[in-house]
């Protein structure tokens, strides 16, 4: 009996060794999220797909640790800490990236898209073009670029908006975001540039009376606890990139490397089936909370034309300070989206 127990001990001890080794082998993925793990917030849809499917691809190769609720910093922050090699992967929304790579802002102008559709379509046209501009200039690869219905505005109780007029005085919590702040200005609006990580507070304290963003943030962050209105505006189709450290990326081995990259492309598509849904369970929900969608501003071809008053100005932030740099990455989305457009 005794020779029996110790060669179950001695059994235990080497496969916990084996187990150890194997963890021990594993790359280790630092993750950084700025959302918590709901289970409806399109970033976690995304990112438990780009696991799985990561994992597949490379033999189980990687071990992933998600940092959500911008334990690591706020979406900017964690970019400057990537670029540092302290975080592999983050996931953000892109006008967060865009200051780093500018040229990528152009996923961000202001009534450039009629459908999600023709979003999805420019993407994937653009998708070479786009990461190199996002690893020359930012250092970083972009592995899925989502999308969860347009950038929309929600209000507290004392300003429904139906109306630009409507919209009038009432301070509005934009991304720190040149692009953005200027499109709201070429609205007549007063944006105020607030982090994402202080949103919640700034609505909750009245320091901003609105914000714009996708319904899902408003859902899963719980922004429905100080906004009253839901107003659809669609002036900017909401997106979330998952970028990786280029750098980071070159030193794993090819299949490893070879699979992130695939999965990140497959999660993309993956969740692109899941964005009518989830769109759904939104407006549900909202509602269930207390709040009153008002549909589409009754005078939306006004937003639509004074907001497209703003690419001069989005021109200069895309190229960095040189307008002509970013009318010249404009001109090459606009050939590509008038290309897929004439298909």
């Amino acid at each position: 009996m005794k020779r029996l127990f110790a060669a179950v001990l001695l059994c235990a001890a080497a496969l916990l060794v084996q187990g150890q080794a194997r963890a021990a082998s594993k790359i280790p993925v630092i993750v950084a999220s700025s959302v918590d793990t709901s289970e409806q917030n399109y970033m976690n849809v995304t990112y438990r797909k780009l696991v799985e499917l990561a994992q597949k691809y490379s033999g189980d190769a990687f071990e992933f640790q998600l940092f959500p609720s911008m334990q690591l910093g706020d979406e900017q922050e964690t970019v400057r800490a990537m670029q540092l090699g302290t975080i592999q992967i983050s996931m953000l929304a892109t006008n967060n990236y865009a200051p780093f790579a500018p040229s990528c802002g152009w996923v961000n102008m202001p009534y450039l898209f009629d459908t999600l559709e023709e979003f999805r379509a420019l993407v994937d046209a653009m998708w070479d073009r786009n990461n190199e501009w996002a690893i020359r200039e930012g250092g970083c690869r972009i592995l899925s670029i989502l999308d969860i219905g347009y950038r929309q505005l929600t209000t507290s109780a004392k300003h429904p908006v139906r109306r630009l007029e409507d919209a009038k005085g009432i301070k509005i919590r934009t991304p720190q975001n040149a692009l953005m702040v200027s499109t709201f200005k070429a609205l007549g609006l007063e944006p105020t540039a607030v982090s994402f990580s202080e949103t919640f507070n700034a609505l909750q304290q009245g320091v901003v009376d609105g914000q714009e963003g996708c319904f899902n943030n408003v859902v899963t962050l719980k922004f429905y606890e100080a906004q009253k209105y839901a107003t659809m505006i669609n002036y900017s189709v909401h997106s979330a990139n998952f970028i990786a450290s280029e750098r980071w990326l070159q030193s794993l081995p090819e299949k490893e490397r070879n699979a992130l990259i695939r999965a990140g492309r497959e999660a993309m598509l993956y969740e692109r089936t899941k964005v009518a849904g989830m769109l759904e369970a939104d407006d549900k929900l909202m509602r269930e909370h207390g709040m009153e969608l008002l549909g589409v501003v009754e005078d939306l071809p006004e937003w639509v034309r004074l907001g497209r008053t703003a690419w001069p100005k989005c021109y200069d932030v895309i190229g960095d300070g040189d307008a002509a740099k970013g009318r010249a990455v404009m001109e090459i989305v606009l050939a590509e989206k008038d290309a897929l457009a004439r298909k």
